[in-house]
């Protein structure tokens, strides 16, 4: 194919996909799905046509391919309807679904419809995440141990004025944020998570859903993970204010918001920073050595958009964040809300 027929269905999250999408040469923007009047103003801004039923679109619109931004609880009808209507790629938004059992019959279908399927946690298109990736691969920590990971962070007191952002089951940092964490720790670490412990509280404005939570996860090779998530808390230590991957956001670099402990070296991301020992001088009685890793910034988003298309033109042919990788995600948040409502660590299910 020339250029990939492409629309965005739902435009809260999909408007900068959208806006990538059309500034993108190998992308043929035909239509986005959204409602309200600044929905409309976008598809205005774009020149291209908007649904207010997603269906109708995917129903009068000749395309490649789609990005799924529907709230949760439409994913699973939604790729349903996707591939009901032949579109053969899909880049769906995290969470994959709000259960596994969703989660699962979503990779089923797309299984058996031969539709390519890469679920949207874009910082593993950050080329800071992959110079990490690829330090850790390498084998310059050595055996890693543990990871420690905050997002801690005071969000706009208007946040919360959204109904839907401060409901249980919907809203709270552990389905807006620490989804996108603990997808880097899976990212990061390369296996899968196969118990959680996690403790979650709401004390600082009292809403159904969490304002902090505590976590330990165990994986498969033996790494443990500790995080803290707390959207009331100002600080410097999260990713997205320390990144510089996202204009939305006043940065305040300097302090890193990950460090990843291995028996040859640590690592601090986003600062980009090893410490080791050399082999012949190795231990605290010896001077801890430092180096730090240059790498240009690129914005995530974007650069998942064009991963996309690349899955879409046959350029690639692996998703960066297959349907399995996003289930195992969405089985660490579910277990984290179990393991706070009973108490009890939780063993992940397979």
């Amino acid at each position: 194919m020339e250029t990939v027929k492409f629309a965005v269905l739902g435009l809260n999250h999909g408007s900068k996909i959208a806006r990538f999408a059309k500034e993108n040469p190998e992308v043929d923007l035909m239509a986005v799905a959204g409602f309200g009047d600044g929905d409309i103003a976008i598809a205005n801004d774009l020149d291209v046509p908007i649904f207010s039923d997603y269906t109708l679109l995917l129903k009068q619109t000749p395309l490649d391919a789609v990005y799924i931004a529907l709230p949760n609880t439409l994913h699973v009808e939604a790729v349903e309807n996707a591939i009901a209507a032949g579109v053969k790629h899909i880049l769906l938004e995290k969470p994959i679904a709000n259960t596994v059992e969703e989660g699962k019959h979503v990779i089923q279908a797309c299984k058996d419809a031969g539709v390519t399927l890469l679920i949207g946690h874009h910082r593993r298109s950050s080329s800071k995440y992959q110079l990490l990736r690829k330090v850790i691969d390498s084998g310059r920590l050595g055996k890693i141990v543990a990871i420690q990971s905050r997002y801690c962070i005071a969000k706009d007191e208007d946040c919360f004025d959204r109904e839907w952002y401060v409901a249980k089951g919907v809203g709270g940092p552990l389905l807006i944020n620490a989804i996108h964490d603990f997808d880097d720790l899976n990212f990061v670490i390369g296996k899968s998570p196969v118990k959680v412990y996690a403790a979650t509280r709401n004390t600082i404005r009292g809403n159904e859903a969490e304002d902090s939570a505590s976590v330990l996860i165990e994986y498969e090779n033996g790494v443990t993970a500790t995080y803290v998530v707390c959207d009331g808390t100002p600080g410097p230590w999260n990713y997205d204010l320390a990144a510089d991957e996202n204009e939305s956001f006043v940065m305040c670099p300097g302090e890193n918001s990950l460090q990843v402990f291995g028996t040859k070296g640590s690592f601090g991301f986003p600062n980009m920073d090893l410490y080791y020992y050399d082999e012949d001088a190795f231990g605290w009685t010896h001077e801890l050595k430092h180096e730090h890793f240059e790498v240009e910034t690129n914005i995530p988003l974007k650069a998942e958009l064009e991963h996309f298309v690349d899955l879409c033109m046959g350029r690639e042919t692996t998703p960066r964040c297959s349907g399995e990788e996003g289930l195992r995600t969405l089985k660490i948040v579910n277990g984290v809300f179990e393991s706070a409502e009973t108490g009890n660590a939780v063993y992940l299910q397979s």
